[in-house]
């Protein structure tokens, strides 16, 4: 059971909302309408940059389906 000294009335709790509320729809406001361009990229990420990782990125960037960027690369071993 939560002590009546501790917990915000009801008052304090409605106040908050409203501020809450009011500040939520003033943030959506000052945000212009825009809509992003289509983009038909398709972007790769690598994880394990081993041999048959490494064969597999220049297995999908040979691809003729469309214009295609490996983004990143990531590998937990230490290949030096």
């Amino acid at each position: 059971m939560t002590d009546p000294r501790t917990s915000p009335s009801r008052r304090e709790f409605m106040k908050t909302t409203g501020l809450v509320a009011a500040a939520s729809a003033f943030s959506q406001a000052a945000v212009p309408l825009v809509h992003a361009g289509e983009c038909h990229l398709i972007q790769v990420a690598l994880v394990g940059c081993g041999g048959r990782g490494a064969g597999a990125a220049a297995n999908a960037l040979a691809t003729k389906s469309g214009p295609i960027k490996l983004v990143a690369m990531a590998d937990v071993a230490d290949h030096s």
